[in-house]
């Protein structure tokens, strides 16, 4: 099924560069690393976030097997109601509501784990920058028998593949990883 009233990259281009503030030295992004772009995702809007979640919904029908989908997994450190807003989005384009749920390291205590085993999933995330908090939590999943079928986000800044595709509405610009001294 095709996603209604197709978003443009043009489109998301401008969301995105309303939220981009650049600076001349880097600026620290988390606490491993830094960058001379920065996103001020909290500003953006309602609809905005929507015409986001609608392009990467698009996206998606390109890369996997929608139908394969049975389990939404939000990561953790979100600010936006991205993942929910695509979750809406999905649900009543294709008219079935798979799981959604948030990824902590509890999830999978109090037999959860057998409820979600065999399930195809999809990771949601804000933003990507170093894909640590994606692999760990794409591990932890795959160890309980869930199958990731890919990446979501916002941004992506990995600028690589991961072991599935990553799909974002906006490839951001690189970051630095910090080494600590001493």
């Amino acid at each position: 099924m095709r996603i209604p009233d197709e978003v443009t990259y043009e489109q998301i281009h401008q969301i995105i560069q309303g939220v981009t503030e650049n600076y001349d030295v880097p600026v620290p992004i988390g606490g491993r690393c830094e960058s001379y772009v920065y996103y001020r995702l909290e500003n953006l809007q309602e609809d905005e976030i929507a015409m986001c979640a609608k392009y990467v919904l698009q996206r998606l029908e390109n890369a996997i097997e929608i139908n394969d989908i049975g389990l939404f997994l939000k990561l953790k450190g979100a600010i936006t109601s991205f993942a929910e807003c695509l979750y809406a989005l999905f649900c009543e384009i294709y008219n079935w509501e798979p799981k959604f749920e948030l990824y902590s390291e509890n999830l999978f205590l109090n037999g959860k784990a057998d409820i979600l085993r065999n399930k195809t999933a999809i990771l949601i995330s804000d933003v990507i920058t170093t894909a640590k908090s994606s692999l760990e939590a794409h591990s932890q999943a795959t160890l309980r028998g869930i199958k990731i079928a890919a990446w979501i986000a916002l941004i992506d800044r990995t600028f690589g593949p991961g072991p599935v595709p990553v799909i974002a509405a906006y490839t951001g610009a690189p970051v630095s990883v910090l080494t600590k001294v001493g």
